[in-house]
């Protein structure tokens, strides 16, 4: 190798490492700072105490040092610290040349789970942000949860419920995407319980939502696992419908378009629209209502029933879209 070239590399080793030494040093992590994004009501952290349980690796390169580590961090601190319970990490910002944001939202209580005996205080992503003995003396909004399947063997604050009905932990999301904000929520409904029910025809088993208004109005969703958010907005333009619109002389609830509303009742205790019940058929491919089966529906049914949302039987044989939902007024 000639003195030339050896001199050239050197000379380009020695750039390059002064290059590096730069780049380093001029994103090396040198400071972090806690950015809030909503009240704190019942997160009571200090800075510097979410600071130093994200435990940044300060000097290292902030283009290349991962964030999912220091949102990892926070997120287990509150299995051993319950004040971390209610802290949310919205996201984790890079500030060039040298310096990370840590954007923090308080969490918000939406279900209080009654499990043995106790309350498990949870958001909507079911994190237990406290066990309660006593819910009632608790100043909360949150909706009292019945009969859901917990599948964890030990609880403790800060964790994040597994459980056998998953379509729960779509609740809040189909609520808003039918412009229910969570206090919107509360102040809709006061409870949710969970059970299951055959289907007949299939023979399988399905969970059912039922929810109970502060009015005390008790409404079911079926199948929540298919068609969940289509189900929320038929349940609120159901309600909307039966009890906001006007009746004629008779006492005769009218549609949108005033016309009477007409429904029939099935062998179940159903009082489904007519339009929905002229589809329904039998194996024979005979319809299984008329004329003669519909009435008028009038307040006097309703005060009565209670709104069901539900699908068209789902098989291999007849696949189901999100429209394929119907409601019906079932009495008790």
């Amino acid at each position: 190798m000639s003195k030339k070239l050896i001199i050239s590399l050197s000379c380009i080793g020695a750039i390059v490492a002064i290059v590096l030494v730069l780049f380093w040093t001029l994103f090396a992590l040198s400071s972090t700072s806690v950015q809030f994004h909503s009240t704190t009501k019942n997160l009571n952290l200090t800075e510097e105490e979410i600071i130093e349980a994200a435990n940044f690796n300060y000097g290292s390169s902030v283009l290349f040092d991962g964030k999912k580590k220091y949102v990892k961090n926070l997120e287990d601190k509150a299995l051993e610290n319950a004040n971390f319970a209610y802290l949310k990490v919205v996201n984790i910002e890079t500030v060039f040349p040298n310096k990370m944001i840590i954007h923090i939202a308080e969490r918000e209580q939406l279900f209080a789970i009654f499990h043995e005996d106790k309350f498990l205080l949870c958001d909507r992503e079911l994190r237990v942000l406290e066990i309660l003995d006593n819910f009632e003396n608790k100043t909360s909004n949150a909706l009292v949860v019945n009969n859901l399947t917990i599948l964890d063997s030990e609880i403790k604050v800060g964790q994040f419920l597994n459980v056998k009905e998953e379509a729960i932990k779509k609740f809040y999301s189909v609520m808003a995407k039918n412009n229910r904000d969570l206090s919107q929520i509360y102040s809709k409904f006061k409870s949710l319980k969970v059970s299951t029910y055959p289907e007949i025809l299939t023979n399988t088993e399905y969970v059912s939502f039922e929810l109970v208004s502060h009015q005390n109005r008790k409404f079911v969703i079926n199948n929540p696992d298919f068609a969940f958010a289509n189900k929320v907005q038929k349940l609120f333009a159901t309600e909307s419908a039966l009890f906001s619109q006007k009746t004629d002389e008779n006492g005769n609830i009218l549609t949108a378009n005033n016309e009477i509303l007409y429904v029939v009742k099935t062998d179940n205790n159903e009082l489904i629209s007519f339009e929905m019940a002229k589809t329904l058929k039998d194996d024979s491919d005979t319809p299984l209502y008329g004329e003669d089966d519909k009435f008028a529906l009038t307040y006097e049914h309703l005060s009565k029933c209670y709104i069901k949302i539900d699908n068209l039987t789902i098989t291999k044989h007849t696949p189901r879209t999100e429209k394929d939902i119907f409601y019906a007024l079932v009495e008790i």
